[in-house]
């Protein structure tokens, strides 16, 4: 499914569910807004009920330093640098003029990270490197020197040279090499779109040009990662060389694409059809992705293929090992749980008017997380949905039902929703249970799903959720086995009161301990 902690998803389930029981419900919203008075939770927690939108994981809009007391986060990384290795942190980006270029450079300056920029002309304060020219390997490796990472978004599509400009990130990965950068990140394109462009005869030098560069980037790196995404839509206008679509367009598609049901279509479609058919992603998204790679925060994952890596790779922090300055590890620790303490009371205090200043105190705390979630005791029991999010297509016909009287709560209402985690038979189990009724008559809805933790991540919060199936009235529904596969999932922050999780639509939801 889209993702086990979107209530929105939970609710597109529902949806199909009363589908199969032959239900009358209509619409299926990709996010579902929680009600304090409705879920029957604590208005204590649930204050600030009118709720913000993070559907970019708000990975360019927002930060913990928007908010007075906040500190400046420190590094995560799968092998912990030093602060002395993150003070010769610096990157350069290729193809900065352009769309995703922009947009990278943006994140650098907003995260205080050193950077270079180049563009063809040199316009803007750039610096002018063509990458197609004589002795580009060589500029590259003068402009790139003293730099820790590169991340090269050059690229064209439709034009004669596309074969030489996309396979232009290859030679700078040579030249990179030369300079003795540390780690190159490339902007690629998806397996799917690869695939479907060496197909048609205008697209087949834009893909050559990117499986060259890749193959080039590999045999000079072996730290590395390439970003795969497929559709990238951002910005105020439309434009079709290269197409793109705004992002008021482009996230009502991902909304609507990346609902579970339409994803599995999607995936078993050939061809054209599954490509153009597959969820967009933002393009902060892809920036921010591109971003955390370059500074390590990736696991050492070589690639990132599609929307749900993209996005799980967009969310990763930078977290507290270097942040205390006290030398005395015991005091350091009490320090940091002084200041974890602090920000939960915070957060619970927090009323109608303080979503951002939420939002940008959960990212603190999943800095400051007490310890790995792969195997915290705490995830297990029941856990109560408090983060509420802003209406978007779906989501306000539902605050509609939620908030007021209308016909169709005679049909369909929701009473309740919670989380609860528990172990069977050495297989980690989550079930979504969501209380309705139907026609008036009481229903539990039951989604189901296993997890696993993901041995690739040296963090210890990553975990791969997998479908397994839904009950409604005590009756077990038949779904296609094409649901039935893994997708990321993070438990970002979990202690014995409260929780943060993250899926594959990259929104953070707060959860607490249930007391029912």
């Amino acid at each position: 499914m889209r993702l086990l902690f979107t209530p929105g998803s939970l609710f597109s389930l529902s949806v199909v569910a009363l589908f199969s029981l032959g239900g009358v419900i209509s619409f299926a919203p990709s996010k579902l807004l929680h009600s304090s008075t409705r879920w029957g939770t604590s208005t204590k927690w649930n204050s600030w009920s009118e709720g913000y939108e993070v559907r970019l994981c708000q990975v360019a809009r927002s930060s913990i330093s928007d908010f007075e007391g906040a500190s400046v986060p420190a590094t995560e990384s799968a092998t912990p640098e030093s602060k002395e290795n993150r003070s010769k942190e610096k990157i350069l980006v290729l193809g900065g003029s352009g769309f995703l270029g922009q947009e990278i450079i943006q994140r650098l300056t907003q995260m205080g990270i050193p950077h270079i920029a180049t563009s063809t002309s040199g316009g803007d304060g750039m610096t002018a490197l063509d990458l197609t020219a004589s002795g580009a390997r060589d500029r590259v490796a003068e402009v790139a020197s003293g730099c820790s990472a590169v991340i090269s978004t050059v690229g064209s599509i439709g034009t004669e040279n596309d074969e030489a400009v996309n396979a232009a990130s290859g030679t700078a990965a040579a030249g990179a090499k030369l300079a003795g950068v540390d780690r190159f990140v490339f902007v690629g394109n998806a397996p799917r779109v690869r695939s479907l462009s060496k197909n048609l005869p205008f697209l087949k030098g834009y893909a050559k040009g990117k499986e060259i560069s890749e193959r080039r980037i590999r045999e000079n790196f072996d730290d590395y990662c390439i970003v795969q995404p497929t559709f990238i839509y951002g910005g105020d206008e439309f434009a079709l060389n290269p197409p793109r679509v705004s992002t008021s367009i482009g996230q009502i598609a991902e909304d609507i694409l990346g609902l579970y049901p339409v994803a599995a279509l999607s995936e078993a479609l050939p061809g054209v059809l599954g490509v153009a058919t597959e969820a967009p992603i933002g393009v902060e998204r892809v920036a921010a992705a591109a971003v955390n790679a370059a500074i390590g925060l990736c696991g050492g994952k070589h690639v990132l293929e599609g929307r749900d890596e993209i996005i799980i790779a967009a969310c990763k922090r930078r977290g507290p090992e270097e942040e205390c300055l006290i030398n005395d590890e015991a005091e350091c620790d009490i320090e940091v749980d002084e200041r974890r303490q602090g920000l939960k009371a915070k957060l619970t205090s927090l009323g109608a008017d303080d979503e951002k200043e939420a939002f940008a105190i959960m990212e603190e705390l999943e800095k400051l997380r007490p310890a790995p979630t792969a195997n915290n005791e705490f995830l297990l029991g029941r856990w109560d949905f408090m983060f509420n999010v802003e209406p978007d297509m779906g989501t306000g016909i539902i605050k509609e039902i939620l908030e007021g009287d209308t016909p169709i709560q005679l049909v369909f209402d929701l009473d309740d929703l919670h989380l609860a985690v528990s172990e069977e038979g050495g297989e980690n189990i989550v079930r979504v249970i969501v209380s309705t009724k139907i026609l008036q008559q009481k229903a539990e809805l039951v989604l189901k799903t296993s997890f696993e933790a993901d041995d690739s991540d040296p963090f210890g919060t990553m975990f791969m959720e997998k479908f397994e199936g839904i009950r409604l009235a005590g009756i077990d529904l038949p779904v296609p086995d094409s649901w039935k596969r893994s997708r990321p999932l993070e438990f970002s922050f979990v202690d014995e009161t409260m929780m943060i999780a993250r899926g594959n639509g990259g929104e953070p939801h707060f959860l607490v301990r249930g007391q029912k």
